[in-house]
């Protein structure tokens, strides 16, 4: 299905563009990468394109947003650059993970934010490639018992490329953010919202970047397979790629490995809660694990050691596939993003997706081209890593 966006508001193209004006300055790196033994010269040369991207980003004081107030540096902020490229893995710490001054690791838990999303729209292809639920049929077809969607027009297809037209949040959440958790805005409150969700637009509409859109999503796809979210993105994912540090619900053992977040303004941030809608940006996870998982998305056939299935990679495939052109060029695909370098024939697509909480800054993208992976784990938003990812995934030899 072919549709061209009239409008677009994905902060994701915004970060990229402010990012790519910044004038930083250079400043020495705290980073010691953890790299495997028989890298050989590959590892200096990666090295160099990270650091070279990565320090003078991290050491900017400030810089003014495209929204909201200015951000300004936490004197604590670390990151975690993980990168795969021709069969090797390489990890690169900056800053601290926490107060204490403990190190990121390939193995420090962060909240991965929005790139939950991916992992949902993989199980979304993987019930549309057996047949279990259809991308263009009514979504009230796989609506859980006992909710109606005023919305009788909208499809599943609509919620996974954001032309469902339904907001980002719920709008009748609380104002606090620990209001807003599963224990006070319940999954019932979340399906009688969307229930009476009614597009303004005929449908599919003008994308619009939605939460909300995706965590409705979920719930359709636990009712044409019979399976909840969790149980499948453990089942389906975590498990056969060996993702076992990759969670909604930390362990008391995880939850000592969990980085510290600050807010824009520098200061602690709160955990970042369980939603109604945890599908679209629940999950926590490593740069070990994150690498796994955008392995197996340029479709390798075995990761970790594990061989990994041609039906997952064919989902994880199907979700990464272009749906339509967005007016800066860039492609949609269910929750990715396909960057296509501003039209240069020159530069590779990047296939991305960026995520954020109130601590927490992240992004996964692959170049399919060059085999390689890479993600960032920042412990502060408002810095759109994303748009370093994709910088150093197109400097990479």
């Amino acid at each position: 299905m072919h549709r061209t966006a009239t409008r677009f508001g994905l902060i994701v193209t915004v970060a990229l563009l402010a990012a790519a004006k910044v004038a930083a300055q250079q400043a020495p790196s705290a980073a010691s990468p953890h790299l495997q033994p028989n890298a050989g010269g590959e590892a200096a040369a990666v090295k160099r394109v990270v650091d070279g991207i990565m320090e003078p980003y991290l050491a900017q004081e400030q810089r003014t947003l495209p929204r909201g107030p200015t951000w300004r540096r936490s004197p604590d902020l670390g990151a975690i650059v993980a990168g795969f490229t021709a069969r090797h893995r390489y990890f690169f710490p900056y800053g601290k993970a926490t107060d204490a001054g403990a190190p990121f690791t390939p193995d420090t838990l962060v909240e991965i934010g929005s790139c939950t999303k991916t992992f949902t729209t993989t199980l979304f292809a993987l019930a549309v490639n057996r047949s279990e639920i259809v991308q263009d049929a009514p979504a009230q077809k796989y609506m859980p018992r006992g909710y109606t969607l005023r919305a009788q027009q909208l499809t599943p297809l609509e919620l996974a490329d954001f032309t469902s037209g339904m907001p980002d949040d719920p709008t009748d959440l609380p104002r606090l953010l620990e209001r807003r958790s599963i224990d006070y805005y319940t999954v019932k409150d979340f399906l009688t919202w969307a229930s009476s969700y009614e597009p303004t637009t005929q449908l599919p509409a003008p994308y619009k970047y939605s939460n909300a859109g995706i965590g409705l999503l979920s719930y359709l796809v636990a009712t044409a397979t019979g399976k909840t979210w969790e149980d499948q993105v453990n089942s389906e994912i975590l498990q056969p790629l060996g993702m076992a540090d990759t969670t909604l619900r930390p362990t008391p053992e995880q939850q000592k490995r969990l980085a510290q977040g600050h807010n824009r303004a520098g200061q602690h941030a709160p955990r970042w809660p369980v939603f109604a809608w945890y599908a679209a940006g629940g999950l926590r996870s490593t740069a070990q694990d994150m690498l796994s998982f955008g392995e197996a998305g340029l479709g390798h056939k075995e990761v970790n050691d594990k061989p990994v299935s041609a039906e997952l990679i064919a989902a994880m495939q199907l979700a990464q596939k272009p749906i339509f052109t967005m007016p800066n060029g860039n492609k949609q695909a269910m929750a990715w993003v396909n960057n296509m370098g501003g039209g240069n024939p020159n530069l590779h697509p990047v296939i991305m997706k960026n995520g954020g909480t109130a601590g927490f800054g992240t992004g996964i993208a692959t170049n399919p081209t060059k085999d390689a992976a890479i993600f960032i784990g920042m412990n502060q938003p408002g810095a759109q890593p994303i748009a370093k990812g994709v910088e150093i995934l197109r400097r990479l030899p």
